[in-house]
């Protein structure tokens, strides 16, 4: 049987090449490999001359159909296995907070998949998940295009390379994506001055509560400290007494906790000096500064001795948004502890603060690779949040 010369080409090389081609008759691109045959000029051979001359293994049963899953033999591999490899093989690379918000995605696709092989999971599978996350479950189209499926993506990108034993043949998720509506914004993400100024008259009220002094110490401090630093209330909830300290003359917190694993240093305002920051920290008799891990240990017992998921920063940091949201009647399109973050890069802006030190405060990705060359020094940054405006004092 005469075969056209990609086809030829292909039989002439190694398995792996052959498996390409194998894979590409079940996906369902049967008809894409006949077209790239009569561009090469053979307009004789027939469509079905590709499925006699590449024969599926006998362990692949595959039927040219975009919706028609691959049925393997062996060992099932569900998604969560999957998961779990990559967790294995990705920890050291991706944020603890990463790992566990693309936790929290692929259990909601096996769920809705029935524990199915990863390797017969197509595309239909996944924007059927995508579609009943929107439509039964209620989660937002921004953040299932932004989280669901880029975790899903992520994971399955990873099965599919080398260093991971090729083991899926393709990314069931590539391309997926459900369309998003357009959202015009209430109002700005910055707060006003009034809010700022509720919102910091009323962290400077508190009062030490006895029963639950991290609670209250979170509601004093941390709105201060985000005010001041633009850091994500995370960042700050997991401050622990030793990262608070005098560096080369300039009093710091060092973020361990971060977004993207990486530590950052921030230098302390002087406001925050005059509050008797420092001093609090000096007097705090918890290792960790806004919670107690004797409370997260006591959730573990109750969950059968299994951690409960959420960590105790997490928990602390919602609660201080409610608390905000609710004491000082905040309006409904800003976000009680974001908005700190878009407040302190407009203000720093205002002050005249370079980009690349605002970006370095708080942890932002630089714009071009020149400016990766360029870290800011710890003297550097101090002059800068020197320069950044004080907030006005409040009774």
């Amino acid at each position: 049987m005469k075969v056209g010369p990609i086809i030829q080409a292909s039989l002439r090389t190694k398995e792996p090449r052959i498996a390409r081609i194998r894979h590409a008759i079940a996906d369902g691109a049967l008809k894409r490999i006949w077209n790239a045959e009569r561009g090469c000029g053979n307009y004789s051979t027939p469509l079905e001359a590709f499925e006699e001359a590449v024969p599926p293994p006998v362990s692949i049963v595959a039927q040219a159909s975009v919706s028609s899953p691959v049925i393997i033999s062996g060992p099932t591999l569900t998604v969560g296995d999957l998961f779990e490899r990559w967790v294995a093989d990705r920890t050291d690379k991706r944020a603890a907070n990463t790992i566990k918000a693309y936790r929290a995605s692929i259990r909601s696709f096996e769920a809705v998949t029935g524990g199915r092989d990863a390797r017969t999971l197509t595309g239909d599978d996944v924007y059927a998940w995508a579609v009943r996350r929107r439509d039964v479950e209620g989660i937002s189209v921004r953040t299932i295009n932004k989280n669901d499926l880029v975790a899903l993506s992520s994971v399955f990108r990873w099965g599919c390379g080398r260093s991971a034993g090729q083991l899926v043949a393709s990314n069931p998720a590539s391309g997926i994506a459900l369309d998003e509506p357009r959202i015009v914004a209430q109002r700005e993400r910055t707060f006003r001055d009034s809010e700022i100024a509720a919102i910091l008259a009323t962290a400077s009220a508190v009062i030490l509560d006895a029963s639950y002094p991290e609670r209250s110490a979170a509601r004093r401090w941390v709105p201060w400290l985000a005010a001041y630093t633009g850091a994500r209330i995370g960042e700050l909830m997991n401050l622990e007494q030793g990262d608070v300290r005098i560096e080369a003359g300039i009093p710091i917190i060092q973020l361990r906790v971060t977004k993207t694993g990486d530590l950052r240093t921030v230098p302390i305002h002087p406001h925050l000096v005059e509050q008797r920051f420092l001093a609090f920290v000096a007097s705090a008799s918890n290792k960790p500064l806004f919670y107690d891990p004797k409370r997260r240990a006591k959730n573990d017992l109750r969950n059968g001795g299994k951690p409960a998921g959420t960590q105790p920063s997490e928990i602390q940091g919602r609660s201080l948004g409610r608390w905000i949201r609710r004491t000082v009647k905040l309006d409904a399109g800003v976000d009680p502890n974001h908005g700190w973050r878009h407040t302190w890069k407009t203000r720093a802006l205002g002050a005249g603060i370079e980009e690349r030190l605002r970006d370095a405060i708080t942890g932002h990705s630089v714009s071009t690779v020149g400016r990766r060359y360029e870290t800011p020094t710890l003297t550097m940054l101090a002059d800068a949040m020197g320069r950044f405006p004080r907030y006005k004092p409040t009774s």
